[in-house]
């Protein structure tokens, strides 16, 4: 497990306390059972309202026969090589995890299965499992699986084991309570913004006003000068010659830090700077999108305008769409038809501001980095943060926050990086929140 805590990751309720196991057996990334029963399943994406902390675990639970009441499930931290693909977002966390799940749990039945049939001398295929027992007819013998999960997590990884079919699904299909339900509604610590640290500080960001600007000057010496205020700063996110993925997206790479005591010693500091902006001159950065090799972007000087957007759309409109699929003869049907309906639908432009506001904390030392934080998809900026904090990845250890909301903003990871920079710089742990004005 990864800085696994039962008391306080899973938040149990008094029944769950009064039961906690003595001992956990790990029997692959996803499962711990411990000894009376009571079974750990791991949710590997991160949640932002959706409820994959639920839905996921579900597929472990069903192919592991388990009993859903014995169930705690635990937000998995960001690691790659356990947990392969944690990526909340275009609706695609259920489709993705439906096979690698559903195997993770049947591969761990069929050791507690493979164990059973080991401690009583008996042949595999003779032992059947319900509700997380295991039986053997013949005999009469059972055994719950907290009693064979100390043979079975010694035992090796079965390969091609089969999955259940459908008309056999016990959970999978039926409705199952949000299992942070309680938590949501009481006003349990959920999200980043409810975390601390012992020597935490508070930072906020100075971005400029408008794309296409950058800073000029800063006037900070007021704010300095207010109670709690540790520092001000300017600082970059990015190096210049840094090589982009298709989801570091950063547009202001170069701002202004405000860090001290509290969120309102330093919400008041940032209203006193004084900061003066000027245009950006004309850049180009490097980025390398999926499947793509390298490719030169040029950044226009100064700000941006609706009429370069809109010439810009006119070209892309002039161009053909790219045919993925056509079935039959279309253009004759229209030609044929008595009647052909034209329709234009238009809308007003919608901002999906999550209710969270953005934020991340982070602590950063000489030796690593410890993130935690709002994000859909955390191995994406890993290569930011490697590269800007001049840390290997083994060095850094994201842990994924419940996200206030998503839309796909919290794909791109900035916040984090810009966390890690101001934490590196204060030599501290710091929580970084973004105001909304």
């Amino acid at each position: 497990m990864l800085s696994f805590s039962w008391l306080a990751g899973c938040n149990p309720t008094p029944e769950q306390t009064s039961t906690l196991p003595k001992e956990w057996f790990e029997l692959n990334s996803y499962i711990k059972i411990g000894e009376n029963g009571v079974v750990t399943l791991m949710s590997p994406n991160p949640e932002f309202g959706q409820n994959v902390k639920t839905s996921l675990p579900m597929l472990l639970a069903e192919e592991l026969d388990v009993d859903w009441k014995n169930v705690i499930t635990e937000q998995a931290d960001f690691n790659s090589q356990k947990y392969a693909r944690q990526f909340t977002g275009g609706s695609t966390a259920i489709q993705t995890a439906w096979v690698p799940l559903r195997t993770a749990g049947a591969t761990a039945r069929q050791m507690l299965v493979s164990a059973a049939a080991q401690s009583w001398k008996v042949p595999v295929a003779e032992i059947t499992t319900e509700a997380g027992v295991l039986h053997h007819k013949g005999s009469g013998k059972k055994a719950g699986y907290g009693e064979i999960a100390s043979v079975a997590a010694k035992l090796p990884l079965p390969k091609d084991v089969p999955l259940k079919k459908i008309k056999d699904f016990k959970i999978i299909g039926t409705s199952k309570k949000n299992v942070e339900a309680i938590n949501i509604i009481t006003g349990k610590p959920l999200f980043t913004l409810d975390y601390k640290q012992e020597g935490m500080l508070i930072a906020m960001i100075v971005h400029p006003p408008a794309f296409g600007l950058k800073v000029k000057s800063v006037d900070d010496a007021a704010a300095k000068a207010m109670p709690g205020i540790k520092d001000v700063f300017t600082f970059k996110t990015l190096d210049d010659k840094y090589e982009r993925n298709a989801f570091d997206t950063t547009s202001f790479t170069e701002m202004v830090a405000v860090v001290g005591n509290t969120t309102w010693e330093v919400m008041n500091a940032k209203k006193a700077l004084k900061v003066d902006w000027e245009e950006a001159p004309e850049t180009s950065i490097i980025v390398t999108p999926f499947g793509a090799g390298k490719q030169s972007v040029k950044i226009p000087k100064g700000l941006e305008s609706t009429e370069g957007h809109n010439m810009a759309m006119a070209a892309m409109m002039k161009k053909s769409g790219m045919v993925l699929r056509k079935d039959g003869d279309p253009e004759g049907a229209f030609k044929k038809a008595a009647k052909v309906i034209e329709r234009t639908y238009s809308a007003p432009f919608l901002a999906h501001n999550a209710m969270e506001p953005v934020n991340c904390f982070a602590h950063v030392t000489a030796e690593k980095a410890e993130i935690y934080g709002p994000i859909q998809i955390p191995e994406f900026i890993m290569q930011a943060l490697t590269a800007r904090l001049g840390l290997p990845r083994e060095k850094i250890h994201i842990r994924l926050a419940r996200m206030g909301g998503g839309f796909g903003q919290r794909g791109y990871g900035h916040h984090l990086v810009e966390a890690a920079v101001i934490s590196q710089k204060m030599n501290a742990p710091v929580k970084m929140v973004y105001t909304r004005g």
